[in-house]
């Protein structure tokens, strides 16, 4: 294993532990319609996809309707992690415009 090999993975390992949403959905469904499973997990899978699938009008719209969340905290008792996930949702949505801004390259 080279060097670049061993500290891609061990990015990876600090990207992918504790505030991470792994999309299983049990969150669902969402109160105020936000798709959760997805919205959740946007900073890792625009940078892990094609970024364009992610940048266009649809998800651009559902990523909005974070900010539409009420708190009632539903998805946080059924998150089998144990996620904060209104606080991650939000985290999300202020990666996201950063990214779609063009403030930060992908």
């Amino acid at each position: 294993m080279t060097d670049e090999i061993s500290a891609f993975i061990e990015k990876d390992k600090l990207d992918l532990q504790g505030d991470f949403c792994r999309g299983c959905g049990y969150c669902m469904p969402c109160t105020v319609d936000i798709q959760i499973n997805q919205c959740a997990r946007m900073s890792q899978m625009i940078r892990r996809s094609p970024s364009e699938n992610f940048k266009g009008e649809y998800w651009q719209g559902e990523m909005t309707k974070i900010e539409n969340c009420v708190d009632c905290g539903i998805c946080k008792t059924k998150c089998p992690y144990g996620l904060d996930t209104p606080n991650l949702l939000r985290k999300n949505l202020l990666d996201y415009k950063k990214i779609i801004s063009g403030e930060i390259e992908i």
